[in-house]
């Protein structure tokens, strides 16, 4: 049974913001390492141990049938109500995409295309060019974007500052584009100086024109922070470039914070329903918004179990298959009825650890604002996260997946057995 706990206003957290009955006040240029930062730099010399004969396409679609997948149910009659982006770690090879179910998939995004500032090109695509999941994701029908990824504020300025390297960059990128005929990129650029925030819009303007021009019908979404406080990603400006913002909805607690708290809290003072309300009042239109949610925890070691308690040193960010198998059953699992988010308490010898993380239950109440505010769907960061649990992707075919075409919403064959059936002729 949870444990509900009384009501405390929180305030993020995650540099610049503190624990406070008000807004603490900003530290220019605080450097916040995002969750994808941590985890990119924390595989850097990691590749997945995969096949690579992505041209064998029928051998791998044969290997495909009868590796245990979870069946899609993508037809012409059971259809995704909203956007569902789900980014795709490159460290995570067969082992963790065997148990994707594509079907629940709008667009699967390859993570990612390391930019080299100076030049525009790459410092790794990480098995772009090989790897299966990108066959498996559009033999069920799914988009593929890349992810094209800079950190840090000093190399973030070196690229947007050097038109030289926009070009460079374009001709790359629609190069590998190409190479996997893939639909678009995702960029996520995170740390931007206030002052380069025209020359953002700019390279994106620059980008879409490329497109235009010699890859007609690309897209281009747009990673933006839960809370831009230099006003840096001017969504107006870059509405008319993009297919989609994509909102990562979550790291309202990080590595960095002063006190342990949720990850993406829905409510309160800094919280989900803040940031939607924040990017909506710009005026551009609900659907270009995808609220992406995480699958992944974070714990801290800390003075005290209560909440608030202030951190004394971070733990770990435990995916939720992590947490499914060494919390989940173990530790009494507590409910933060401000944050509407669990969150456990353990006990190790004399240290006091929390550990915030994120369920079913908490997801479905996040997905709701889809429909509440006419988002245009939901983000996952990452797939694989959830590896050996179907729960989330059951969430996800309740909330999203309209099979009224089907008898109690069940296809009369799996869709990727009849696919595969009618393309071998089996």
């Amino acid at each position: 049974m949870k444990t509900l706990l009384p009501v405390f206003i929180f305030v993020f957290c995650c540099q610049p913001f503190m624990f406070a009955q008000e807004p603490a006040e900003e530290i220019a240029d605080t450097t916040v390492v995002s969750i994808r930062q941590e985890q990119l730099q924390q595989h850097q010399n990691e590749e997945p141990a995969e096949p690579k004969d992505s041209t064998n396409i029928t051998q791998q679609l044969m290997q495909y049938l009868k590796s245990g997948f979870a069946e899609s149910k993508r037809s012409s009659k059971c259809m995704l109500t909203k956007e569902v982006y789900g980014y795709h770690p490159y460290w995570y090879g067969s082992e963790y995409y065997n148990y994707y179910d594509f079907g629940l998939l709008s667009t699967f995004c390859y993570f990612s295309y390391e930019l080299n500032a100076t030049t525009g090109g790459y410092k790794n695509i990480h098995s772009w060019e090989t790897t299966n999941s990108i066959t498996y994701a559009q033999m069920a029908g799914c988009k593929v974007d890349l992810c094209v990824t800079n950190f840090g504020y000093t190399a973030n300025s070196r690229f947007l500052r050097n038109p030289k390297a926009w070009n460079n960059f374009a001709t790359q990128i629609i190069k590998l584009l190409n190479m996997r005929k893939a639909d678009g990129v995702n960029l996520d650029f995170e740390q931007i100086y206030k002052t380069d925030k025209t020359n953002f819009t700019k390279f994106v303007a620059y980008l879409s024109e490329r497109f235009k021009t010699e890859r007609p019908g690309t897209t281009i979404t747009i990673a933006v922070p839960p809370i831009d406080n230099g006003n840096v990603y001017d969504v107006n400006a870059l509405a008319p470039y993009t297919a989609h913002f994509v909102i990562m909805a979550y790291d309202y607690y990080c590595a960095e914070s002063k006190h342990a708290g949720p990850v993406a809290p829905l409510e309160g003072y800094i919280s989900l329903k803040a940031t939607l309300n924040k990017y909506l009042v710009s005026g551009v239109h609900p659907a270009k918004f995808i609220l992406a949610v995480p699958y992944y925890g974070r714990e801290w070691q800390t003075q005290s179990s209560s909440v608030p308690s202030a951190t004394t040193s971070y733990v770990q960010s435990p995916t939720y298959s992590q947490i499914k198998n060494d919390y989940v059953g173990k530790y009494r699992e507590r409910w933060d009825n401000r944050s509407e988010t669990p969150y456990i308490v353990k006990y190790k010898s004399s240290d006091i650890r929390q550990c915030w993380f994120e369920n079913p239950e908490s997801l479905n109440l996040k997905y709701d604002l889809t429909y509440e505010y006419q988002l245009g769907g939901v983000g996952i960061w990452a797939l694989g996260y959830d590896k050996g649990h179907t729960d989330l992707w059951q969430l996800l075919e309740t909330k999203f997946m309209d099979c009224t075409g089907y008898t109690n919403g069940i296809p009369k064959k799996p869709y990727y057995k009849k696919m595969l059936e009618e393309y071998f002729k089996f």
